[in-house]
């Protein structure tokens, strides 16, 4: 009976925006059941606030991600990257004469932040094989212990907008030469010899340098747009062709991540390095907040949902809308806004239980004053889970990016009183 009347009236309903706590519509004046009406709240008190994932996976992403940014809302973002290296052959002519060592950074085109400031990467050797203490995975709180002993170090400004650019980091010859001569002495013939000789490598930002954070892209085996380990040699035959040569080790995907710090200290959100806190929108200036990378994420809870029930012995809804805005002066061109933003359930405790089929989408039209910007995602089928529970279900949502595990991206959302920039939640309902 339920799915009936659903059918029957879908077709019959138009979107329907209203600004009092409840009005109501009766469908069609001569159908035989004149309380069959369609009610339209959007009077929903919903509970704002932020939280921070306990750990986010960043190893197999396909990206480097290095820098340091200080951000005036969410503190000091800094992000190291560990690397460990394979080859498919380990042969070099035992007539080749060692050149030089260095680190190739193939741009993939994204950066966070001030692109024309300074920023210092240093290499150091990592001296514990680089592998999970259990699973398949690495972590943005991962780590491992590393020399002091810097093997290569370059200062630069970056140009990330050219994904056929690289950066090179020239590294000690002593080390490049040990490398090279054991390989070419046999004394390393395959990976496992390689790894209990060098266990990998991190590349560190420098932390006091208020910059950017950039990607990098690299291949377990291509050598185009590439980035990894690479030795330089020559072989002198005598035949009056290029005698220079190169030996790479390339960066194996699921024992490369990035390690993301993230400092809260004086900030709003300084509350949040509480294991299991969360930081209500009453105490950061009617915001709440969202940033890839670190796993700050923000939370929308409706309380008494399941309320919705009671108002009609037989009812169902027809559709829900979340609209919400990003802090108006948060974005740039430099850092735009997302065109959707992912949306997840989570319980209680932050644990996320799945991802919404329907994401966040950003409504931006052009207007002069960018009132027109925001966003919504259609809750219709969240809800209906919620009341047809025969328990209650202690839910809520989760906003995030949908490369989290790999960006260090940031939106602010407003959660004001003031009605053109207040979080809505509108909800459609047939009652029978």
């Amino acid at each position: 009976m339920r799915n009936s009347f659903i059918l029957l009236f879908l077709s019959l309903i138009v979107f329907i925006s209203c600004d009092d706590d409840l009005k109501t519509y009766p469908v069609g004046e001569d159908f035989v059941d004149s309380n069959v009406l369609i009610k339209v709240i959007d009077t929903f008190s919903l509970k704002c606030d932020t939280f921070k994932l306990d750990s986010i996976i960043t190893s197999n992403t396909k990206r480097i991600l290095l820098g340091n940014v200080i951000d005036d809302n969410l503190g000091r973002v800094s992000s190291q990257s560990y690397f460990k290296l394979q080859a498919t052959t380990f042969d070099i002519d035992a007539s080749a004469k060692f050149d030089s060592i260095g680190f190739v950074l193939n741009y993939d085109t994204y950066y966070y932040g001030d692109t024309t400031l300074t920023q210092t990467y240093k290499i150091h050797r990592v001296t514990k094989i680089i592998e999970p203490d259990e699973g398949a995975s690495l972590y943005n709180t991962s780590s491992f212990p590393f020399d002091d002993e810097v093997l290569g170090e370059l200062t630069f400004i970056p140009r990330p907008n050219k994904d056929s650019d690289s950066l090179y980091i020239p590294m000690k010859y002593d080390l490049g030469k040990e490398i090279f001569d054991k390989i070419k002495d046999n004394e390393i013939n395959n990976l496992d010899d390689f790894e209990q000789f060098f266990n990998g490598v991190t590349i560190v930002p420098d932390t006091n340098l208020n910059s950017h954070v950039l990607g990098f892209q690299f291949s377990s085996t291509s050598l185009v747009k590439n980035s990894g380990l690479r030795i330089f040699y020559t072989i002198d035959d005598d035949d009056n062709e290029n005698n220079d040569y190169i030996f790479d080790l390339n960066i194996e995907p699921l024992q490369q991540f990035n390690h993301i710090e993230s400092d809260l200290s004086n900030t709003q959100l300084e509350d949040l390095a509480v294991f299991e806190t969360t930081v209500s929108s009453t105490s950061t200036t009617n915001l709440i907040f969202t940033q890839g990378g670190t796993g700050i994420s923000a939370r929308v809870e409706i309380p008494y949902l399941e309320n919705l029930d009671k108002l009609s012995e037989n009812g169902t809804v027809l559709n829900g809308q979340l609209l919400f805005y990003p802090l108006k002066g948060s974005y740039n061109d430099n850092n735009p806004l997302e065109e959707s933003l992912s949306v997840y359930i989570v319980d209680h405790k932050n644990r996320i239980i799945r991802e919404l089929e329907t994401p966040a989408l950003l409504n931006n039209d052009d207007d002069e004053f960018n009132e027109n910007i925001f966003y919504t995602v259609d809750l219709s089928y969240y809800i209906e889970e919620i009341l047809n529970s025969t328990y209650t279900l202690n839910y809520a949502l989760m906003f995030q990016f949908s490369d989290y595990n790999k960006t260090i991206d940031k939106i602010l959302i407003e959660d004001d009183n003031v009605e053109d920039l207040k979080m809505v939640l509108s909800v459609s309902y047939l009652t029978y």
